[in-house]
């Protein structure tokens, strides 16, 4: 999804979110991705699809780093969050906004201890009506699962593990075999659209990153969330059974029979 409709989605209301995991690889921008978020939801620019505007106080602000309303989890050991670090900033976060929104980020939270991660959950599950989180992310599955369960994913994508642009044809194949797993079509249309796309685990990766966009954007926009995160699921079953070389062939034609019933 892009970064103007993930802002739309959260400052339109269409979102029920409040909690993000920003995932992404070296490479893929995750830091910048997560300056331009915040200026796109403090930013007070009227027209939502101007966001961020780049111009305004907020704006500024923000991508100059003296925002009040931008706090970031300070990492008082050497190599990891301690249990004082999420203490200040669950009490930070408890005091509210000057402007639109209060916004907590987490760099790196692959860093965050079981315990720590323990201490956040109730500021993920009740945070002030104003708070958004964001927590930055190359590895999910170093969080806890009950942690994951309170964020909504953004999955941002590296280049070089995105089809080529110029490549018009495997986009293309891609987009399609995409619609042909959330359920479109005949299952022998899809099995023989996986023939032609997937030929490893990263193209089984990359078919799954693009049918969970399309869900994704279908939740943040009202239509059938509950269905939707329930579909988002069972793609992320399916991307850890293909993590933990379960037969990628064998994990994508069942993704596509359950998603089929769904």
């Amino acid at each position: 999804m892009h970064l103007n409709a993930i802002i739309k989605s959260i400052a339109g209301g269409a979102s029920s979110a409040h909690a993000y995991i920003v995932e992404g690889k070296p490479g893929s921008g995750r830091e910048d991705f997560i300056k331009r978020l915040s200026m796109g939801l403090e930013c007070r620019c009227d027209d939502i699809s101007s966001r961020p505007c780049g111009h305004c106080d907020a704006c500024r602000q923000v991508a100059a780093g003296s925002s009040m309303d931008i706090v970031r989890m300070q990492m008082s050991g050497k190599t990891a969050y301690k249990t004082e670090d999420a203490n200040a900033f669950s009490s930070r976060l408890d005091m509210g906004a000057y402007g639109r929104y209060l916004i907590g980020i987490i760099d790196d939270a692959d860093s965050l201890s079981e315990t720590v991660q323990n201490k956040l959950l109730k500021t993920l599950e009740e945070p002030r009506p104003d708070v958004i989180l964001l927590l930055g992310t190359s590895n999910p599955d170093h969080l806890l699962g009950t942690v994951r369960s309170r964020c909504s994913t953004i999955r941002l994508q590296t280049e070089q593990n995105s089809p080529d642009e110029d490549d018009n044809e495997k986009a293309e194949a891609f987009r399609t075999a995409a619609g042909l797993l959330s359920g479109e079509g005949a299952f022998c249309e899809f099995r023989d659209a996986l023939e032609k796309c997937v030929k490893t685990r990263g193209d089984a990766l990359m078919l799954i990153d693009c049918a969970e966009e399309g869900f994704r954007e279908r939740m943040m926009s009202g239509d059938m969330p509950a269905a939707m995160a329930d579909r988002l699921e069972l793609c992320e079953k399916a991307r850890a059974d293909i993590e933990r070389d379960m037969d990628r062939n064998k994990a994508l034609k069942r993704l596509r029979l359950e998603l089929s019933g769904r």
